[in-house]
Formats: C-alpha cells, sequence, structure tokens
C-alpha cells in the first residue's frame, strides 16, 4: 500500500510540475530538415533551458497548406500563439482580428535597432504586425568586367540617379561594336543598330517592373498609399520617378523597351546581353551554382540614391495570435527566436537572408561579399505596401506603368489612370 502511495504521489507531483509549466505553441512554415534539426535540436532546448516555466510546442507546417490549416486552427479555437506567414498575409488577418498589433511588444526584442529598415515590412495601418525572420532582396549588381572595359572604376557604382544613367549609358554596346557613349566622353546615345549590352537591365512589365519602379518612388520620397490605403503614387514624386524610369529606355535606349530574356539557366547579365540589373538573391544563386566564373565578375551595390535609398526586401515572419493566454510568455518566446543567435540558426539552415544587420557574422555570410552586401541592404528595405486589395492594386499599377514604357501614355496620365482604377476597389 505504501509503494502505491508513493507512486500515486510521484505521479501527482510530475502532473503538478507539467500543469505549472505554460505552453507556448510555435507554428513554422516550411519543412526543411534543416530548419526542422535547427529548431528542435538546438533553439528549443536553448530556450526550455532559459524559461524552465515554458514549454515550446513546435509545428511545422508545408507553405502550401499553411493560410489553409491556418484558418480552420482559428475557427476551432486551437490556434497557434505565434505563427510564420509572409508579410502579403498581415492585413487580411489583422483586418479579421486574428492577430495583435506588436507595438508594445517591439521594446521587449533583442536590440530592435539592429532590425534596421526591416521591421518596417509588418507595418499595417500603422502599426506593427510582424517581426520579420528570413526573406529576399533585390540590389543593383553590375558586371566589374564590363566596367573596367567602359573605362569605369568597379570600385565606385553608381550612387545617384544622374550617375546611374551615364554609366548606364557608358556600358551600353550596339551591334557596331562601339560604346553608345563613354561616361568621359560626348558621344552620341542613338546609334543604328541591334542592341548588344543593354546598359541596365530593368523590368518593363508584370511584377517585376512595379518592384523596381517602387524603389525609385520611396528613394523619390514617394510612398504607394497612405495609411487609409489611398493612392498616392501618382505624385509629384511618383511622375518624376516613372519619366526618369521611362527615360532610360526611350531617351536613354540603355535597356530594351521589350526587354531582355535569359538564355538558358543564365540571366542577361550572367550571358553578357546585360551590365547591370537589379537582381535578388535567389537569381544571384543561380549564377553561382550554374555560372560560377561569371558569378566572380559580379558585385553588388545599394541602389542609387535621390532623397534617400530604397531597395526591395521581401519578408516571412512571426504574427502572434491576438488569443494568446499568456502574453508575457509568448512575449518571451517572440523574443528568443527572433534574436541575433536564432535568426542566424534559422537562416542558416535555410540559405536566407537574416532581416538583422548582425547577420552578417554568419559563415554563409561572412564567406560571400555578394551575400553580406545583400544584408547590409535591408537597413534600406520596403516591400509591398499590406493593403488588403494589394494584389489587384499591384497588377493595376503593372498594366499601367507598362504602357508609359511602351509611350502610349504619359507618366502622369499612367499613373493617375492606375490611381482612379485603384479608388474603386476599396
Amino acid at each position: 500500500m505504501k509503494k502505491w502511495i508513493l507512486i500515486l504521489i510521484i505521479c501527482l507531483a510530475l502532473g503538478f510540475t507539467a500543469i505549472g509549466k505554460t505552453k507556448v505553441t510555435v507554428w513554422f512554415a516550411g519543412t526543411t530538415e534543416a530548419l526542422m534539426e535547427a529548431v528542435d535540436d538546438h533553439l528549443v532546448p536553448a530556450f526550455e533551458k532559459a524559461n524552465p516555466d515554458i514549454e515550446l510546442a513546435v509545428e511545422y507546417i508545408p507553405w502550401g497548406e499553411l493560410s489553409t490549416k491556418l484558418t480552420t486552427a482559428f475557427a476551432g479555437g486551437i490556434g497557434p500563439d505565434i505563427f510564420m506567414h509572409g508579410q502579403a498575409a498581415i492585413a487580411g488577418f489583422a483586418e479579421t482580428g486574428v492577430i495583435m498589433d506588436i507595438d508594445s511588444l517591439i521594446d521587449k526584442l533583442e536590440d530592435p535597432e539592429d532590425f534596421g529598415g526591416t521591421l518596417g515590412v509588418g507595418l499595417y495601418r500603422g502599426k506593427n504586425f510582424m517581426v520579420p525572420v528570413f526573406g529576399s532582396g533585390r540590389l543593383l549588381a553590375y558586371r566589374e568586367d564590363f566596367f573596367i572595359e567602359s573605362g569605369l572604376d568597379p570600385d565606385e557604382p553608381p550612387v545617384t540617379w544622374e550617375q546611374l544613367r551615364a554609366y548606364a549609358e557608358a556600358l551600353t554596346v550596339y551591334e557596331s561594336g562601339r560604346l553608345v557613349r563613354a561616361y568621359a566622353e560626348a558621344l552620341t546615345v542613338y546609334e543604328s543598330g541591334r542592341l548588344v549590352r543593354a546598359g541596365l537591365d530593368i523590368p518593363v512589365s508584370a511584377i517585376d517592373l512595379q518592384q523596381v519602379w517602387t524603389g525609385f518612388l520611396i528613394a523619390n520620397n514617394g510612398a504607394l498609399f497612405d495609411n487609409d490605403f489611398n493612392p498616392t503614387f501618382n505624385s509629384q514624386s511618383g511622375v518624376e520617378a516613372l519619366e526618369y524610369y521611362v527615360g532610360l529606355i526611350r531617351e536613354a535606349k540603355v535597356a530594351s523597351e521589350y526587354g531582355l530574356t535569359p538564355i538558358g539557366n543564365l540571366e542577361p547579365i550572367a550571358a553578357g546581353t546585360a551590365a547591370m540589373c537589379f537582381m535578388n538573391n535567389e537569381s544571384l544563386a543561380a549564377i553561382k551554382e550554374y555560372s560560377p566564373d561569371v558569378y566572380s565578375k559580379i558585385r553588388l551595390a545599394f541602389p542609387p540614391a535621390r532623397y534617400g535609398r530604397a531597395a526591395f526586401y521581401s519578408f516571412a515572419g512571426f504574427m502572434v495570435s491576438s488569443s494568446t493566454k499568456d502574453l508575457e510568455a509568448t512575449t518571451k518566446a517572440l523574443s528568443f527566436m527572433t534574436s541575433k543567435d536564432a535568426l542566424i540558426a534559422i537562416n542558416t539552415a535555410l540559405g536566407s537572408l537574416p532581416p538583422r544587420q548582425s547577420g552578417v557574422v554568419a559563415e554563409y555570410i561572412a564567406n560571400d561579399p555578394n551575400l553580406m552586401k545583400f544584408v547590409e541592404g535591408s537597413k534600406y528595405a520596403y516591400g509591398n505596401p499590406n493593403v488588403p486589395f494589394w494584389v489587384q492594386a499591384r497588377d493595376i499599377i503593372s498594366k499601367y506603368l507598362e504602357r508609359a514604357i511602351m509611350g502610349v501614355m504619359t507618366p502622369k496620365n499612367a499613373l493617375d489612370g492606375a490611381a482612379e482604377e485603384i479608388r474603386k476597389l476599396k
């Protein structure tokens, strides 16, 4: 009898210990084995050792199933305390009250200033709803060998809009083999014949066009929308940005109005049909894999500035459920999983871009100057605006930008037309 009583006491004690722990549920997006190993074998044990009163329950959800499973879980009242999603999902979750704004939690994160501009990608209606975890960026890429050939210093990439156009003109080559205009010489910009090498490969259609042009808009002190989702991109700042963009193609003729296409697995800059472009880290990784000899000739620079710099970055990050039962415990988990060491571990496992400036110390980044530049460039990050009707608005903006590039509408008329059509979406 005493033996059974002792066993019962032990079981009850264990039960009360378990009950005494607060459980925080965290959903990661993606089922990459390296990610799961980093989190399960290292991050979770480290957190629970530092916080013995909290149990982390981590699940990994395939990206393709994430939205459906989240909807089902929250509808059933069993949603996670913290979950990962792309920044484009913020508006929908915020409008339905699924997630809470985390403005009051930012100061409780480890060194929030280390995030630079990336915390801004989580803004919706002026409040922050997401802490970025990993992402992708787009910077100015250029061929150092083409710079040298054209009399330009590869250690001094263009830093202003004016320099970007002048450099692009110097780097452009037509079928005659002669430079359209050397940077230090007053040769004519116009040359008959086929464009052999674009000085600057810039998008002329679809999403890429919208993303790259938006960088010029923001660098010119413009914005796509205000906090009430009214379009503001047709301001004077927007018109000037589009006039500049169109001028690169139709006046300076440093790029084809029909765009450049990859050659096999190679982007134009790798194939030698472009000297500069705005490139993301995924495309750069492909060049490193398929054409390592060319990769060694590619350098990166921050986007040239007008009133400021702006580089497009897209992030997935953690959002906090508005129904979390223990906000203090959830905040501790959020702070730990977005700490410097945790984000280096997560991004090393994924081979992605960490959102913190301190991410440059990660071995896979520190050994590659181009990846280091992407991390450093995140301080100039901007992302797609978090508006409920963004996908439709994006397509409308792209459509009208294309019309301006083709010369069928003036930049002002194109932007006014896009703004008028988007207002009907509200």
